[in-house]
């Protein structure tokens, strides 16, 4: 399989475009414009927060987090992941998200993943809020691969899937 690598300062280049969409304030998800960030799309992630509890929802997901995640995770929600969280990434990400849902500002940070080959990874990401209507609702998100060596551009990272895995037969 080719690999697309992603642009280093792909998260400084999502946070431009998002402050340009309202001078810094929190823009509308319907301002977000594909054809103006088409470079990034493979790498990005929307998402749609619920609450009471607070949930985050994968609404769409672009094609190459798709692969590095090793699954579609359009419709799925970040807490199904929580039981498997070897690494606190997913706990990460949740608390992060819930910052940018309580806010209305961008957050930044990087959590630690474990690869098939061996390897740990670093991997950088920006979450950008979206409202619809007058109500914080969405988030833009973006993780930065650009950081791993080619050699294992191709080995993607092991997840467990909880839903997957109670389906499957057991031995």
């Amino acid at each position: 399989m080719a690999t697309v690598r992603i642009l280093a300062g792909s998260i400084e280049a999502l946070h431009s475009y998002w402050r340009s969409l309202a001078g810094g304030a929190v823009p509308q998800r319907s301002d977000v414009d594909p054809t103006a960030i088409k470079q990034l799309l493979p790498y990005l992630y929307i998402v749609k927060f619920e609450t009471d509890p607070f949930r985050v929802r994968y609404m769409l997901v672009g094609t190459e987090a798709d692969r590095w995640n090793d699954l579609s995770l359009t419709g799925r929600y970040l807490d199904e992941f929580l039981p498997v969280d070897r690494n606190s990434a997913n706990h990460t990400l949740l608390a992060c998200y819930q910052r940018a849902f309580e806010t209305g500002a961008p957050v930044f940070g990087s959590y630690t993943w474990p690869t098939r080959a061996g390897y740990t990874l670093e991997v950088r990401f920006g979450m950008f809020p979206l409202r619809v209507g007058e109500k914080i609702e969405q988030c833009l998100a973006i993780e930065d691969y650009s950081g791993f060596p080619p050699d294992i551009a191709d080995d993607g990272i092991p997840t467990q899937d909880p839903v997957k895995d109670a389906a499957a037969p057991k031995d």
